[in-house]
């Protein structure tokens, strides 16, 4: 059977119907705004594929054969057409299975719609709960897939390092987060903390930044001549050291005291006094 024509006369559920009662195997090509294929085996549905400017999609399973079966019902205008079969040869699923999930799909975006969410210019978690919320395994992925891997440093610099060191401390409480392993045990980042105020390390990443030009100080510092002694004449003698302050360390230590900051903060403002 040779089928063709325009999206403007034939649905993508009117032609998935024709496919399941010719009990047809092949595959059904749409062009239009978007480009998809959808492949029959004895009228059920075994695959499908989707093209669009970001790339092509390809759906193995149910429920992203439902996702681009979902995109492409939205195209009112294109053409179709039915050629050979050049998808997987597996058994499938029924049209009125994959097109009930369809209808799910619009159902779920009605109400995202109705909540104000689908056209914000931007959404965000709300910052307070009102009662304790249980997370079905299910939910749990989605909201894993909203957040991309993050360092302690990242954190750091939206909300500075105690901010950072209690998200992370309540992740770790909690048991939702897991270190990336790769050069480097990101686990230890209580240690890498630790090397951020070490001498070695420079000026720490906490403090606040000042430019280099604001930082560098020359310091005179008077070296006293010895005690004259008797009959001896003797001159003072004053040596000229210059010293760039480039910002402060402290010893490295896994415990942040309020003495080491409250001496960081005197010693900051001492260098901005000169």
């Amino acid at each position: 059977m040779h089928l063709s024509g325009q999206l403007t006369d034939w649905s993508i559920n009117d032609l998935l119907q024709i496919m399941q009662v010719t009990n047809k195997t092949g595959s059904l090509d749409i062009e239009g705004d978007r480009r998809g294929r959808i492949h029959f085996r004895e009228g059920s549905v075994t695959g499908a594929e989707l093209t669009g400017a970001k790339g092509s999609y390809l759906g193995s399973d149910r429920g992203s054969v439902a996702d681009i079966l979902y995109v492409l019902s939205m195209l009112d205008s294109g053409s179709f057409s039915v050629g050979a079969a050049d998808g997987p040869d597996t058994p499938g699923w029924g049209v009125e299975d994959v097109m009930a999930d369809v209808e799910a799909l619009r159902s779920l975006e009605g109400e995202v719609i109705d909540a104000g969410l689908f056209e914000a210019t931007g959404v965000r978690f709300i910052q307070q709960i009102a009662e304790p919320i249980t997370l079905a395994p299910d939910d749990w992925s989605v909201l894993v897939s909203l957040v991309q891997p993050f360092t302690f440093n990242h954190l750091e610099s939206a909300i500075g390092r105690g901010g950072a060191v209690r998200v992370f401390h309540t992740l770790h409480r909690l048991g939702v987060a897991e270190a990336i392993v790769g050069d480097e045990d990101e686990s230890e980042w209580l240690d890498r903390l630790a090397d951020d105020i070490s001498p070695e390390a420079g000026e720490p990443t906490w403090l606040e930044h000042v430019p280099e030009e604001e930082v560098e100080v020359t310091e005179l510092i008077e070296t006293p001549a010895p005690a004259p002694e008797p009959a001896v004449a003797t001159t003072n003698v004053v040596e000229l050291e210059s010293t760039d302050v480039r910002g402060v360390s402290a010893p490295a230590s896994t415990t942040l005291t309020d003495g080491v900051y409250d001496e960081i903060r005197r010693l900051r403002s001492k260098v901005s006094e000169q």
